[in-house]
């Protein structure tokens, strides 16, 4: 092999390496409500703040939301999932191996509802249909 060659396999094994072949599915959750929220996702174990008004992405597949107020009630979110909405409401990211990164936008109301926004968006728009499922009520947790 010439020297190119082993170079450009060299970089490859290592993009390979660090990146991972696998998609990554996430969500970009929303904070529709007038104080500071924590969101973990039960699948990933990611948790995230988001403030008033923010977006903040978390890693999460199929797995349940769980969001906690700042008066410490909290509210889970069932079976949130990327790929169950459909092609309409989630943004990709390709990789050099295909797709890298599936993420759905989500945004939870002040009523304790979880909503689907279009990719990009950052307002819920009544003329947009919700996908099969949504919006999701936040079911209280006991304390």
């Amino acid at each position: 092999m010439g020297g190119g060659t082993v170079a450009t396999v060299l970089l490859v094994m290592l993009v390979a390496s660090t990146s991972g072949c696998c998609t990554k599915l996430a969500v970009s959750f929303g904070n529709g409500t007038p104080m500071r929220i924590r969101v973990r996702s039960s699948e990933s174990g990611e948790e995230v703040i988001v403030a008033p008004g923010r977006f903040k992405q978390l890693a999460n597949s199929v797995g349940d939301l769980i969001v906690t107020t700042q008066g410490g009630r909290a509210f889970a979110f069932r079976r949130v999932a990327p790929f169950e909405t459909g092609p309409g409401y989630v943004a990709t990211r390709s990789s050099v191996f295909g797709v890298g990164c599936v993420t759905l936008r989500v945004k939870l109301e002040t009523n304790m509802s979880q909503y689907v926004l279009p990719p990009c968006k950052k307002s819920l728009d009544t003329h947009i249909p919700q996908p099969n499922g949504y919006p999701k009520h936040g079911e209280k947790m006991a304390d």
